[in-house]
């Protein structure tokens, strides 16, 4: 890799403090912002600002590309429609595609795949390949911990950003419905209910693990925007896989069984599905066996689940990792047998498919061999940095790192700059 671009990325300065290390050794940086919110965080080489429509978009990218000589292209997540574009041209070029999103394996790691990610995976995720798989002996090295606060500030200046430069990108296309009052209003919003339910939910888990310990089903939701609802499964809305799992569970489930409906944490302010839980629980006469909550303990909850029913959500992943029997309800690379139910939603109700957890300890040694980094993009990024450099540098000319690694110095000093 000796020139790479950089689109979109993660709120914050994540890509920014990126494009400096591989800049620093030698490597051309390039950011093409969408508003200004990206042009906030931003620093290359070279910017660009792309201010068109966005059906002029793939030309664009494609001469970009090719005037610059460009053999590398970075992105947080693959399904945003500059993306999704950016992709086919790469393609067509024969350019690498480097995807950036959320780990899979959370709330310490993030992912890095080259081509896509989660359903549009590039890696070989059958079962000949993990069983075959030799381990390095990678060991995880950084605890993140919660990172509400710092995705807030972040989110409040980029859509601040983005508001103040919105003549100047009179035809961008956010990848969600909002502006920015709408989005600040939501954050406020969040503030406001965490506090909220962490008073009213006080003594919630305790009461569900003594009274439904074992025979409880939990779901928890997406956020409304989430790709893997919209673009990996054939759910049309949060609200319609609700209707989905309740009519199924109220129809198939022994009638001891409670389902146990959790809000996605990051979607607290931005919706609430209060009304309509109760309204279906009623319409399928199984009030009193839904429960709706927010902000629970997710590892006691799995401790005591009778099962875990998921779109696509890392959930699953720790669902399997307690050996609690889950059904996928979209599309996720860890859908296989010997991990998740392989057959209908109604027949999970009655008799799940059991996790094979030798499986499953290979699978999660590959998974995270394969595609985690360890660290965050929103606390610690300098570390989280280091380990992205120290899975891109192999692909860097050899040459460029000998040329700066030379003097450390001028490492760090790029990078401050």
């Amino acid at each position: 890799m000796s020139s790479a671009v950089f689109l979109q990325g993660p709120l914050g300065p994540f890509f920014a403090k990126l494009a400096k290390r591989l800049s620093a050794f030698g490597v051309v940086t390039h950011k093409i912002n969408f508003n200004g919110g990206d042009r906030h965080f931003s620093w290359a080489d070279f910017q660009a600002d792309f201010t068109g429509h966005d059906r002029d978009w793939p030309a664009y990218f494609r001469t970009y590309l090719l005037e610059h000589a460009v053999d590398a292209v970075f992105v947080y997540g693959d399904c945003r429609l500059y993306h999704r574009k950016a992709r086919e041209v790469c393609d067509e070029l024969g350019i690498a595609f480097g995807v950036f999103e959320e780990g899979y394996l959370r709330p310490d790691f993030v992912t890095l795949e080259w081509g896509g990610v989660n359903a549009f995976s590039g890696i070989d995720w059958s079962r000949e390949a993990i069983d075959a798989y030799q381990p390095r002996g990678r060991t995880p090295s950084l605890r993140v911990g919660l990172t509400f606060w710092q995705r807030a500030w972040f989110a409040i200046r980029y859509y601040v950003s983005a508001r103040l430069a919105q003549s100047e990108f009179p035809d961008y296309h956010h990848h969600r419905n909002r502006d920015w009052k709408a989005e600040a209003g939501c954050w406020l919003r969040s503030f406001f209910r965490k506090g909220l339910y962490k008073i009213t939910q006080r003594t919630l888990l305790p009461q569900l693990v003594e009274r439904f310990g074992g025979r409880f089903y939990l779901f928890p939701l997406q956020t409304r925007d989430d790709f893997q609802l919209r673009t990996h499964s054939d759910l049309l809305s949060i609200e319609h896989s609700i209707d989905v799992v309740i009519s199924s569970f109220a129809r198939y489930a022994a009638e001891e069984d409670v389902l146990v409906i959790k809000h996605h944490p990051m979607d607290r302010g931005f919706s609430h599905h209060r009304q309509l839980i109760d309204a279906l629980a009623a319409q399928h006469r199984v009030t009193g066996r839904v429960i709706y909550c927010h902000d629970l303990h997710l590892p006691t909850l799995l401790d005591h689940t009778k099962g875990v029913v998921t779109i696509n959500s890392t959930v699953g992943i720790s669902a399997l990792l307690h050996r609690v029997p889950t059904k996928i309800m979209g599309r996720a690379l860890y859908d296989m047998p010997g991990l998740t139910h392989q057959g209908d939603l109604a027949s999970f109700w009655q008799q799940a498919d059991a996790v094979d957890a030798g499986l499953f300890k290979r699978f999660h040694t590959y998974l995270y061999e394969m595609t985690q980094l360890d660290g965050s993009f929103f606390k610690y990024i300098d570390q989280t940095v280091d380990n992205t450099w120290g899975r891109l540098m192999h692909v860097v000319p050899v040459r460029q790192k000998v040329a700066v690694s030379a003097s450390s110095t001028a490492v760090a000093a790029a990078e401050a700059g």
